[in-house]
């Protein structure tokens, strides 16, 4: 099977380059990109740099390259009051929240001719969920959000999750990587570890714990690939 997996930054793919042997990639633009294997598997990893636009690029470029499935892994910033930096949210289905077209009768968040959300494919949730057993992190499944914004605001974190209900972080990429993936045919999911929440300074708890939070969602997304048949 051919695995891409897509990280938006350097501290965030860490985890994969000292597990998968990964040294100089390919840059294309400001995309880097590596290829090897992994437990019998053909493996495409690729750092796509912060926000949706870089996210798409990133995601287009290893669409190209077919493969089977497409993980997007990283930090994001809690939303629901019982998500802990560290957790994993598992990603059953991602969305944007900073884009409205209601006027034209869609729904919040939905790009116009777009599915409103981006639905993981359930047997990809459950099989999250089941590496995710095999290691010491809590995580949960749910809706991700993700939009061209930095959340560090309580006011603006209890608007999203009264807004989106049962969303549980923010990011910057996700609905990006997916909606390329639902574009080209190809499943995904987004697996993201909270890396800050805005009841604290979400700006300086992030430049501690992005590196972590990195970390464990990769660890997840290893043990997944353990498994795959």
């Amino acid at each position: 099977m051919k695995v891409a997996i897509i990280c938006p930054m350097e501290e965030e793919i860490g985890y994969y380059k000292e597990h998968l042997g990964l040294s100089a990639g390919e840059i294309v633009g400001s995309t880097e990109v590596w290829t090897t294997s992994y437990q019998g598997h053909e493996i495409v990893v690729a750092r796509c740099g912060i926000g949706k636009v870089n996210a798409a690029i990133a995601t287009t470029l290893v669409a190209q390259t077919s493969p089977d499935l497409i993980i997007n892994t990283g930090s994001a910033g809690a939303l629901a009051p019982d998500r802990q930096i560290g957790d994993i949210v598992i990603g059953e289905a991602t969305m944007y929240h900073d884009a409205d077209a209601r006027a034209f009768g869609y729904e919040l968040g939905q790009v116009p001719t777009m599915p409103a959300r981006y639905k993981a494919p359930e047997n990809l949730i459950q099989d999250f969920l089941n590496a995710y057993h095999e290691t010491d992190l809590t995580a949960t499944r749910g809706l991700i959000l993700t939009g061209d914004q930095f959340i560090a605001d309580t006011n603006k974190v209890n608007d999203l999750y009264q807004t989106f209900r049962g969303a549980q972080c923010a990011e910057m990429e996700g609905a990006a990587v997916a909606q390329v993936a639902n574009q080209f045919g190809i499943d995904c999911i987004v697996i993201r570890a909270i890396s800050d929440t805005a009841q604290q300074d979400a700006n300086v708890v992030f430049d501690e714990f992005v590196v972590t939070a990195g970390q464990n969602a990769a660890k997840v997304t290893l043990n997944y690939l353990k498994h795959l048949n």
